[in-house]
């Protein structure tokens, strides 16, 4: 089976059940005949941004609607996952490592800064789009004063 249904099988399997450590996902996926290695596992758990809370592994959007990830893990994860940060004009864009985008675009909404007009995560990439230069300059200096 491809690596997209085993992951959507991942996906469908936390999001019915708590699933606390990998080797208990792993034996979740033997009941849909995906034989997974822990290490397949690992990367799989990584691409798809899973978050292991105390409720077992989440997505990220169901992390963030249920109360988990806190602010400091917030800003953990940004300072995991923001490589570089630079504006153009009204915008702010940030490099992540591949598979990234999606959770550092989750956490800019979360922190609810009042310039961010709103943003577009792709892979490795978010743009963030503000009203004006000044704005984007703000979130930017912002932004790295969290991750230091």
């Amino acid at each position: 089976m491809s690596k997209r249904t085993r992951q959507q099988a991942i996906i469908d399997v936390i999001s019915r059940k708590r699933v606390h450590s990998q080797g208990a996902l792993v034996e979740e996926l033997k009941k849909f005949d995906f034989d997974v290695t822990q290490a397949t596992l690992s990367r799989d758990i990584a691409e798809l941004n899973l978050v292991k809370s105390k409720d077992g592994y989440l997505r990220p959007e169901d992390a963030l609607n249920s109360g988990y990830p806190t602010t400091s893990d917030l800003i953990s994860m940004l300072r995991r996952s923001v490589l570089r940060i630079s504006t153009a004009q009204n915008l702010v864009i940030v490099r992540t490592p591949p598979s990234g985008a999606q959770q550092v675009g989750l956490t800019l909404d979360e922190l609810k800064l009042h310039q961010i007009i709103g943003n577009v995560a792709g892979i490795d990439t978010v743009i963030v789009v503000t009203a004006n230069n000044q704005d984007a300059q703000d979130v930017m200096d912002h932004v790295l004063r969290l991750i230091g």
